[in-house]
């Protein structure tokens, strides 16, 4: 059998760069297991190749929109394309005699990373098959070999990470990690469309009947990527690790949806704000117009459940129901949210910004919905 040739390279901000052959003995970035880049990018090739590239070749035909088969491909692209805690992921770019199809490939090593990605892989399939919603990607399929985990799944093209940071004069902006071309800072009114469509993307997923959200989620993971062109600003949420109720909610029965709802975006308002800066620093807070571009975000949500007619009128309704709660009484309200924080990273930066954050998002929603 005549396999496709693979070609080997590494993602940077300025372009993919060749795989150096005379560094592949070099370890893994983030690995405790110093996984040699020659075995990781080896597991990848015989992960694709298993069972004659089937599995491959029938996600390649669903997401091109026809049949492909091995004598189409010209060249399979491995990138390696960044390193975390958890996986490795790379990038998998089928160049095809007509057109191309690129995917994504979770790579975990480590016993953690693999229970999580085994988890995630279930986990995005459900969510998927239940919500309907485009915003995660589509999940092909999971393999275990070689002590490692794969996982296929769909690539986002054109969406890149962002993280705070700052200029050179000192000031807080958002940049944008876009891979090929650099990094670019991006402009207020940009940064408030991440935060806002972000917002909205989680409120989609939150269920209001079972109280079910994605989390946990972090900026400071990249699990939020962005597509910033000159006709807009488009947003979507790269892993889903769990779908429950979050809190004390895990118990429904006599649970108040409106309460429940109420904390979720509380804990919204909060956990957006969050980043490490440039994405591997301190723990950072995003700056007021980042709250302002959640509530929105949250509310351009709610716009769109239907089944908040179960439990309100409108979304105006329930944003008369938060106008009743006065500053004092929201910072009791997020007390058992701070503590769920306490022993992290985040949790210093929460409770010094937490009194001012309050008054703030007192201040916005007595101005909403507008």
């Amino acid at each position: 059998m005549n396999l496709p040739a693979i070609r080997y390279l590494v993602s940077s901000p300025y372009g993919d760069v060749p795989v150096d052959e005379d560094k592949l003995d070099l370890p893994l970035e983030c690995d405790p297991l110093k996984t040699p880049y020659k075995v990781y990018l080896q597991s990848i090739k015989n992960f694709l190749e298993q069972d004659a590239c089937n599995q491959l070749l029938k996600a390649a035909s669903e997401r091109s929109g026809g049949g492909v088969g091995l004598n189409g491909i010209n060249e399979i692209i491995v990138r390696a394309e960044k390193h975390g805690a958890l996986y490795h992921p790379a990038s998998i770019e089928l160049v095809l005699k007509e057109g191309r199809v690129k995917f994504g490939l979770n790579v975990a090593v480590s016993e953690t990373g693999r229970a999580w990605l085994k988890k995630e892989f279930s986990i995005i399939q459900r969510i998927n098959t239940r919500c309907k919603l485009p915003f995660l990607p589509e999940v092909y399929f999971f393999d275990e070999q070689e002590n490692m985990s794969f996982l296929l799944e769909e690539w986002f093209d054109g969406y890149h990470e962002f993280h705070l940071s700052m200029t050179e004069s000192g000031k807080q902006c958002m940049k944008l990690w876009a891979f090929g071309s650099g990094y670019k800072y991006l402009s207020l009114e940009k940064s408030f469309e991440i935060y806002r469509k972000a917002s909205k993307i989680l409120t989609l997923y939150y269920d209001i009947n079972d109280f079910s959200q994605i989390y946990p989620w972090h900026h400071a993971a990249g699990d939020f990527i962005a597509r910033v062109e000159d006709g807009g600003i488009d947003v979507r949420l790269t892993t889903a690790r769990q779908y429950d109720p979050y809190m004390v909610f895990q118990e429904k029965e006599g649970i108040n949806p409106a309460i429940a709802l109420f904390y979720f975006l509380l804990n919204l308002t909060i956990k957006m704000r969050l980043d490490k800066l440039d994405g591997v620093s301190d723990t950072v807070w995003a700056e007021d117009f980042c709250l302002e571009a959640s509530v929105k975000g949250f509310l351009d949500g709610l716009r769109l459940k239907e089944e908040l007619k179960n439990y309100f009128s409108s979304e105006d309704e329930f944003f008369d129901l938060l106008k009743s709660f006065r500053p004092e009484d929201l910072k009791i309200a997020y007390g058992p949210l701070i503590g769920l924080c306490n022993g992290t990273g985040d949790y210093p930066v929460l409770t010094a910004n937490l009194d001012r954050h309050v008054e703030t998002l007192y201040a916005t929603l007595r101005n909403f919905p507008s």
